[in-house]
């Protein structure tokens, strides 16, 4: 994309709309992506309502809301008007609008990639699980805990970690935690980190000084990994 005049499209339509058994703002980032324009980007509101008058907002946890999604793409005026005829037939009830507009700076158009050809190649070894197991409100420094422990981890090289809220559970206090009272942010978390002994080990002192309350648990795993690799065709 060029800097210059070029043109602004927006669709308003809602969370729970379909087209063929899919969202509907995901249909039209795949029309976008089809017709080649330069990117588009999907949002969630947090309130907002329609000709329908309605207000929706994401206020209940028991009730799913549906909420507004907008989707934004910009680009050369010819580009957006390629895909309007097939927005036109999908968004059936929503709100299509295009804008005039200048692009001051944008990225240059990516050339094509170079077609891959994909191998997979199976991995296999001994290695260290570690489980982290907190609540969303536990601190380090400032930020949260579970946070500051992929810092830590990925400051001291392991291979990766992952982080999961838990729906429902209790610890050492006693009191468990469900899902209506997960607007405090008082839910159970845990992060879970896999490498060698070696580098799992190098972790532990960190984990002493940094799990005020909570639980650490190492297991032995066997490692089992499909890893894509590519070769670029001549």
């Amino acid at each position: 994309m060029d800097k210059g005049p070029a043109k602004r499209l927006v669709v308003y339509v809602s969370e729970n709309q379909r087209w063929h058994h899919k969202p509907l703002w995901r249909e039209v980032v795949d029309l976008c992506h089809k017709h080649g324009l330069a990117g588009a980007t999907a949002t969630k509101g947090l309130v907002g309502f329609g000709h329908a008058g309605k207000m929706h907002e994401d206020s209940s946890p028991d009730v799913i809301p549906d909420l507004p999604i907008t989707i934004e793409a910009i680009d050369a005026a010819e580009r957006i008007d390629r895909v309007l005829p097939d927005l036109e037939l999908v968004v059936q009830d929503g709100l299509i609008a295009v804008q005039d507009m200048q692009v001051i700076k944008a990225r240059p158009r990516s050339a094509k990639p170079e077609v891959r050809h994909m191998t997979h190649q199976k991995l296999t070894g001994k290695a260290k699980m570690l489980r982290v197991h907190t609540g969303a409100n536990d601190t380090w420094e400032g930020e949260p805990l579970h946070l500051a422990l992929v810092k830590r981890f990925h400051q001291l090289d392991l291979a990766g970690a992952t982080v999961y809220r838990g729906m429902e559970g209790y610890g050492a206090s006693g009191r468990i935690h469900r899902k209506p009272v997960f607007r405090s942010g008082d839910e159970p978390v845990t992060v879970v980190a896999v490498d060698s002994a070696e580098k799992i080990e190098r972790a532990l002192p960190y984990l002493d000084q940094m799990v005020g309350s909570g639980l650490v648990a190492i297991s032995d795993v066997d490692v089992i990994l499909y890893r894509e690799t590519a070769a670029t065709a001549r």
